[in-house]
């Protein structure tokens, strides 16, 4: 509601004001305009230059702050007069001058490349306007009544200014979109301008007045069109006219002047008047401007349209047959002639090139470096050796690759012209980069291959890290299950991979099953990296209606430029190594003792076949006690190495070699027939004495196995319940390694077949592994050895390792099993089996692991 009564009084007050009091204060709200086009300037979001901006808005400003001077003069001292002119005439007087001297800047830059020609039609379209806005404003203010100097000041200044920005607006070439608004607009705000002056100076004549108002109108209305065409609209949204057909030649610019000049001229006959001699004087000028322009512009249409068809004859026989485009570019690099080739090589018609600039054929990433490249060739700056690579839109809109090269001005119009050869590369092209893709990149996944790896490490010298990360279980799918599967999931992997690759990094294929990240990442972040990568790869594969599981491990080496990127990968494939024989999910970083490592490995593997021919494998054994008299009831076999450069390779890392070379089975036979040889001779000192091997699930299953067994057994006459066979705990999970562990339903089922036999079995390093006790309570076990994690006592503790022991203890005599506590290190652990009754025990503190003739006097020691 208060805006409403606002509005209506404003509407009251300008009813009541005078009508030059009304025009000035209009005028005054087009400094709103002005503030706009300056924000849009200093926030920098025109689309023309902001120059520009900055000048149309002074301009606009200045006439705003003149119709405010201007209407507030006229309401508090209308009769003021400066040098006898009334003082609110006086301040648009001056301020149209001003302005004008800011608006012809604006329009006229950027400076237009025309002949001389072209000039001339410019000048005489810009006499022939002003001739007639003289004229009709002398018809109808100055012939007949009072002739006051500053409206004929006004009317000078104000037609000239007008007449210069209209006509270099309509008529220009470059930025054409922007000043073909802005032009217009500027002479619209100096003709309101001038009608302000008119109405402010003529105070007693009513006519005047309204003159005023409607330049005050006008002056706001073209505030609008000067913001929409500086702000809002891109100075070269339109074409570049084609040469000889600029607007100059042929738009009717001068009708309107002319036909308002007829109209006028009538009017004053049909009510009895007449013209003076100023009036025939600029009727004159403005005639003879106007039949001067239009035969000027004849000449030179004529003298192109020959010229044209002459050289346009002339290249079309000599480039009809040529394979290249060849395209003759005017002074403003607009296209002017192409041969024929490029309807045939790219399907450019004349009507879509002819008369438009060539770089709106150029990607616009190109656009510049085109122009700018063009421009030096024109202008005789380079020799113009050389191709440049381009990518031209072709006539159905795809992107061509493209070879330009020039050969300087065309003969028939030295210094204005530029002959351009355009040459299609694209199947070059393409063959060069599927030569580059076929090099750098694996087919299979689409990733880099282990050349584009490196040679994009070669592009980014800042890399981090390099990740490397294998597959497990994908040689089993394509065995099993057939090569069309493995590689679906190979594929969906790649696909996995590269969803959480950062864009800035690299993934790539370097191997069968091995993947690799050239990663920008820190050491924490390439590491936390690693282990999303590694979790990625390990979820299920849902391809072809099938649901197949692998297994991955990570490693690492940092990306240092004191590496080449061969050596880089290679560490990283160490840190893989090294964590590769450990549990599926592992990330490892490369460290300097990978090396002594894997040296001893490598040293390892090329020497232990044939290790027991040579009489190398040693056995060592470990008595199981008991706890209370320390009476052994049990002894374990652990088999060493006695390598004849690295010395005593103990049991654990002989039997990883051993089970990776696939000699467990050839090293647990010798061991087998060692053991039960001197077991034979042992039990004569204790007559229960039972012996403990360890068996892998592999050879548990193998029927070579059970028949060497029953063999060695009944070689050394001994009863089936003096051997026991040991499966770690982490072998009776659902874990497969590789496909190669047997199901654990085929292991419990073997198992129940030994203890059938009489063959007692056991569960070794219970409790670090995830065996659920269902599944134990099931299990055909007669021995449960509990590790020492379960009942070991460390500081950090929240509970007694007691009572974790005490359950375990009951757990085992409840299923039938009697409990070992192995791994026995130091007294409290002793302490804390006995509290939980445990009666068997196992560890350093009871007898390290020992040779043959230490445990045979030791039985000596204990004989009953």
């Amino acid at each position: 509601m208060g805006a409403l009564l606002a509005t209506a009084s404003l509407i009251a007050a300008l009813i009541v004001l005078e009508p030059r009091v009304v025009a000035g204060f209009l005028t005054a709200c087009s400094a709103v305009t002005a503030a706009v086009m300056v924000r849009a300037a200093v926030q920098r979001r025109t689309a023309g230059p902001r120059l520009r901006v900055f000048a149309l808005a002074t301009g606009i400003g200045l006439t705003a702050a003149a119709g405010a001077a201007s209407g507030a003069a006229m309401l508090v001292a209308p009769g003021a007069l400066v040098g006898g002119v009334p003082l609110q005439a006086e301040i648009p007087l001056v301020t149209l001058f001003l302005v004008a001297i800011t608006f012809l800047p604006a329009i006229l830059r950027p400076q237009q490349h025309r002949d001389s020609l072209v000039r001339l039609r410019v000048g005489l379209d810009v006499l022939g306007v002003t001739a007639c806005l003289l004229f009709v404003a002398w018809m109808l203010l100055l012939g007949t009544g009072e002739r006051r100097g500053a409206s004929i000041t006004a009317l000078i200044c104000g037609a000239t200014a007008a007449a210069a920005v209209a006509v270099n607006g309509v008529h220009s070439l470059r930025q054409r979109a922007a000043l073909q608004w802005c032009g217009p607009a500027a002479a619209l705000v100096l003709i309101g301008l001038t009608a302000l002056v008119i109405g402010m100076d003529y105070t007693k004549d009513m006519d005047a007045g309204i003159a005023a108002v409607a330049g005050a109108a006008a002056i706001n209305v073209a505030a609008g069109l000067l913001w929409f065409g500086s702000v809002r609209l891109s100075p070269d949204e339109s074409p570049m006219p084609p040469p000889g057909s600029e607007s100059s030649a042929g738009f009717p610019l001068l009708a309107l002047p002319v036909l308002g000049s007829a109209l006028v001229t009538v009017h004053h006959l049909l009510n009895g008047g007449g013209p003076d001699a100023t009036a025939i004087a600029l009727g004159s000028v403005a005639i003879t401007a106007v039949a001067a322009r239009e035969w000027v512009s004849s000449v030179a249409l004529r003298r192109q349209a020959g010229h044209l068809t002459d050289q346009g004859n002339r290249l079309r026989s000599l480039m009809f047959g040529s394979g290249d485009v060849a395209m003759v570019l005017d002074s403003n690099l607009a296209v002017r002639w192409q041969s024929a080739a490029a309807a045939r090589q790219f399907g450019l018609s004349d009507q879509e090139v002819l008369g438009r600039a060539v770089t709106a054929l150029v990607h616009p990433d190109q656009a510049e470096a085109v122009h700018a490249h063009l421009l030096e060739r024109l202008s005789g700056d380079s020799d113009g050796d050389g191709a440049l690579a381009v990518r031209l839109r072709d006539g159905f809109g795809r992107w061509r690759e493209t070879e330009w090269t020039t050969s300087g001005a065309d003969p028939a119009e030295p210094g204005h012209t530029l002959v351009v050869h355009v040459r299609d590369v694209t199947n070059m092209r393409d063959l060069e980069q599927a030569l580059r893709e076929s090099t750098h990149r694996d087919r299979q996944t689409g990733l880099a291959n282990r050349e584009g790896l490196v040679r994009a490490a070669e592009l980014t010298p800042d890399a981090g890290a390099m990740i490397v990360v294998e597959l497990g279980g994908l040689t089993a799918i394509g065995d099993v299950r057939g090569r069309d599967l493995a590689e679906s999931v190979l594929v969906e992997a790649a696909r996995r991979l590269r969803t959480q690759v950062p864009g800035s990094d690299i993934p790539a294929r370097i191997g069968e099953t091995r993947f690799a990240v050239l990663t920008h990442s820190g050491a924490v972040r390439a590491h936390l990296l690693a282990g999303q990568l590694v979790n990625t790869l390990s979820a299920p594969y849902l391809t072809a209606g099938t649901v197949s599981h692998l297994s991955a491990w990570g490693g690492l080496a940092d990306g240092s430029a004191d590496h080449d990127t061969d050596e880089v990968i290679r560490r990283a494939a160490l840190a893989l190594r090294s964590v590769r024989s450990g549990p599926p999910g592992a990330v490892e970083w490369y460290e300097t003792e990978m090396e002594t490592r894997l040296l001893r490995r490598s040293t390892l593997e090329q020497d232990l076949p044939g290790a027991v021919t040579r009489g190398e494998i040693d056995v060592r054994y470990q008595p199981v006690l008991e706890l209370d008299g320390r009476r052994p009831v049990g002894v374990e076999a652990l088999p060493v190495w006695r390598h004849p450069r690295l010395g005593l390779v103990p049991a654990d890392e002989l039997q990883a070699v051993a089970e990776d070379l696939g000699l467990r089975s050839q090293v647990e036979q010798a061991v087998l027939q060692r053991s039960c040889r001197l077991l034979a001779r042992w039990r004569h000192l204790h007559d229960t004495l039972w012996l403990a091997v360890n068996v892998r699930p592999r050879q548990l299953v193998d029927p070579a196995f059970q028949a060497t067994l029953e063999t060695t057994l009944e070689d050394h006459e001994l009863p089936h319940a003096a051997l026991v066979i040991e499966i770690a705990e982490q072998h009776l999970s659902d874990v497969r390694e590789d496909g190669r562990q047997p199901p654990v339903e085929e292991i419990a089922a073997q198992l129940g077949r030994l203890r059938a036999a009489g063959v007692r079995t056991a569960v070794d390093n219970f409790g670090t592994g995830p065996t659920s006790l269902s599944r134990l309570r099931i299990l055909p076990i007669d021995l449960l050895k509990i590790d020492r994690a379960v009942f070991a006592d460390p500081v950090e503790t929240f509970r007694q390792a007691g009572a974790v022991m005490d359950v375990a203890v009951t757990l085992g005599r409840r299923l039938g099993m009697e409990v070992i506590a192995h791994g026995l290190e130091e007294t409290l652990d002793l302490d804390t089996a006995r509290s939980a009754g445990c009666r068997l025990g196992q560890g350093d503190l009871l007898g390290p692991a020992m040779p043959a003739e230490h445990l045979e006097a030791l039985l000596e020691q204990t004989r009953v």
